[in-house]
């Protein structure tokens, strides 16, 4: 059955909300971290890195900063601890209010983990850059001594039956997966510009061509075949098939 205007609306709706369910931001630790004493134990919670990004007033929010973040630095930090992070996703928001333009690595791990973790994305000599030309104007990590967040749920949406909130990370850790080896796919491109802004700025066009061209049939479709093609209600509580 086709899909009607109201309907992909819906479903784009629906998907920016299943993306946007992430706790009451955290403290903050400072850039330079002192030496904290992390406790050795493998009680694994879930942590999370936050990057505010510079959002000019009366702009359009610039999203293309979280292709290079999640390739640049999140990226090599992935590759090394892939046996030690148990779940992870990507976050993206733009709101005129406290958090302004984010972009959120959380991921769930060890204590001592998310201490490597906060470290080498301190030491990024790439992130230091980005933030003296002010592209990133702050970072903000989790503490590794308070583990807030044991439960598996604990980072999805409250409104969600408990089945759906501990079942969820591990859907989105494969969207957030999939969005990254997009990027990386998509950088192999010949004619893409050398400079960082511009590089990732034209890849996020790309990618963002490739999510309404393709979106529908490769994810959307295959995720409602998953379930059996079965009714969904979405925003207006109307039921529709794809």
């Amino acid at each position: 059955m086709p899909l009607t205007r109201f309907g992909w609306v819906g479903v784009l709706v629906l998907t920016v909300g299943m993306l946007g369910g992430c706790a009451a931001p955290p403290a903050a630790i400072p850039e330079q971290m002192e030496t904290t004493q992390v406790p050795m134990d493998d009680t694994e919670s879930w942590w999370y890195v936050r990057f505010r990004l510079r959002w000019p007033e009366d702009e359009e929010p610039p999203w293309w900063p979280d292709l290079l973040l999640a390739d640049r630095v999140i990226g090599p930090v992935l590759a090394t601890e892939h046996a030690t992070i148990t779940l992870w996703r990507f976050h993206r928001r733009a709101a005129r209010d406290g958090a302004g333009r984010q972009f959120s690595f959380i991921f769930r791990a060890s204590p001592a983990t998310a201490e490597r973790v906060n470290t080498r994305i301190v030491n990024d000599p790439l992130l230091a850059r980005l933030q003296r030309d002010g592209l990133v104007r702050t970072v903000s990590y989790d503490d590794p001594v308070q583990a807030r967040r044991p439960g598996i749920g604990d980072t999805s949406d409250k409104n969600w039956p408990p089945e759906m909130r501990d079942a969820w990370p591990w859907f989105i850790m494969g969207v957030s997966r999939l969005w990254l080896e997009l990027i990386r796919e998509l950088e192999k491109q010949q004619g893409l510009p050398e400079e960082p802004e511009a590089r990732y700025a034209a890849l996020e066009r790309v990618l963002n061509e490739l999510w309404r061209e393709e979106g529908g049939h490769a994810l959307l479709h295959h995720l409602s075949a998953v379930f059996g093609y079965r009714e969904l209600a979405v925003t207006r509580r109307e039921l529709m098939r794809f």
